[in-house]
């Protein structure tokens, strides 16, 4: 073989190389993944992800069913009825611990309501029946000086808030000093007794 076809096959494959590292290179890059193609299929993903949770059929929650309206004929108060004060506190909560009838029960509410209007819902009265206690209730305001049921509520279930609610009666703008009497009830609705705590009632117009 003489000398000049030996230069030639070398610069052939010379020439063959680079032509093979070229295209190596080439695929490497197309094999590799761009920053945008990897956020463009993250997004995909988080919007196929929102759209399922959005689209999925839900199921229906269970209705809530109407609780009858609190008898209009109250029970006469006696028995554990007992008038918080906090002079008698103490006592209070030491009667209030002893069982009777599955029936114990802890207040717990705001004490000074705010009405814009006797007749507006309050911003700020509130009556919780705690989980804790055991059974449904429902409640009377009455004022101290009169007498006067100026708002008798519906049953509050256990674990449940009352609030939002105006009185029942168009009282003067004024400061009155009221007795709330929560009555509680067995599952038939049936009284079962009662406990009474002191509020004050604020109208402003």
């Amino acid at each position: 073989m003489t000398k000049e076809s030996l230069e030639a096959e070398r610069s052939d494959e010379t020439g063959k190389s680079k032509r093979d590292s070229k295209e190596s290179s080439s695929k490497k890059q197309k094999n590799k993944l761009k920053p945008t193609h990897v956020i463009i299929c993250v997004l995909s993903a988080a919007l196929v992800c929102v759209l399922a949770y959005f689209l999925w059929p839900r199921a229906e929650p269970a209705p809530v069913p109407d609780l009858p309206p609190p008898p209009t004929q109250r029970p006469t108060i006696g028995g554990r009825g007992t008038l918080l004060t906090p002079e008698n506190v103490d006592e209070v909560r030491d009667i209030l611990e002893q069982p009777v009838q599955d029936a114990q029960y802890t207040v717990s509410m705001t004490r000074n309501w705010v009405f814009d209007t006797a007749l507006t819902p309050s911003r700020n009265a509130s009556v919780d029946n705690l989980e804790r206690n055991t059974r449904m209730v429902y409640f009377d305001v009455i004022l101290k000086d009169t007498g006067q049921m100026v708002y008798s509520s519906p049953y509050i279930p256990l674990g449940l808030t009352h609030d939002n609610f105006a009185l029942d009666e168009d009282l003067p703008a004024g400061v009155y000093e009221a007795t709330i009497t929560f009555f509680l009830v067995d599952d038939d609705y049936e009284y079962i007794t009662d406990v009474s705590a002191s509020v004050t009632l604020t109208i402003n117009g």
